[in-house]
């Protein structure tokens, strides 16, 4: 195999899987749809199901709505659409929303070694992703998410936190929640085609960073 053939394989290798246009649309409004509906439920996660179930009627209906009645739709004006990683766990709030009890102590958020662990590489990869926005790195970063190699290499990733937190049942949850995000991505392309618009946005990125700040700020007072 000559070296013709092998930067021919590399180049395909490369070569960026977009979503079908048909479904973009359906799939920015079901994202919103899924993270407004998990923002009601976990602001609204002390008050009575009845309310909560109003609240969020109100909000589903207003996404489902067409044109620019939606809300979806100046929410994709703005920030185009959410992560999958947003809309899962939108949709992981939106359903313990819709349970008769209130959510306990157990949830996704809690603090432990591998969601700090997965929350910190997912800090990290908005500071770099912001960098090469202002081309700062001497690499165009968002351009990699695009190709084969970027998914490969998180899929890589994932599996080294299985086998250093997969013996620990409190870890899976997080661990099956970063495998079906990049089941998804491989299967849709969902949202734009590339991997890091999938994994992350921004304001999953700033939220993260809040929520610690407001973390240490308390083990600070």
């Amino acid at each position: 195999m000559d070296s013709t053939t092998l930067l021919t394989a590399w180049e395909a290798w490369q070569l960026p899987l977009l979503p079908e246009l048909s479904g973009q649309g359906l799939a920015r409004q079901g994202l919103w749809a899924a993270v407004l509906g998990g923002g009601v439920g976990w602001l609204a996660r002390d008050w009575s199901r009845r309310l909560r179930l109003a609240l969020l009627v109100t909000v589903l209906v207003w996404v489902a709505l067409p044109g620019a009645a939606s809300v979806s739709h100046w929410l994709g004006l703005a920030f185009k659409a959410p992560s999958l990683s947003s809309g899962l766990l939108g949709l992981f709030w939106l359903v313990k929303a819709l349970r008769p009890s209130p959510p306990d102590a157990t949830e996704l958020a809690g603090p432990a070694p591998w969601a700090t662990a997965l929350g910190w590489l997912a800090v990290l990869l908005g500071w770099l992703l912001l960098l090469d926005l202002l081309a700062l790195l001497p690499v165009a970063l968002y351009g990699w998410g695009f190709g084969t190699p970027a998914l490969a290499a998180v899929c890589l990733l994932l599996l080294a936190g299985w086998l250093r937190w997969g013996a620990q049942p409190a870890a899976w949850p997080w661990l099956a929640l970063a495998a079906v995000v990049l089941l998804l991505f491989v299967l849709t392309r969902w949202p734009s085609g590339n991997l890091w618009d999938a994994l992350l946005d921004p304001l999953l990125w700033l939220g993260l960073q809040l929520r610690w700040a407001w973390a240490w700020r308390g083990r600070r007072a």
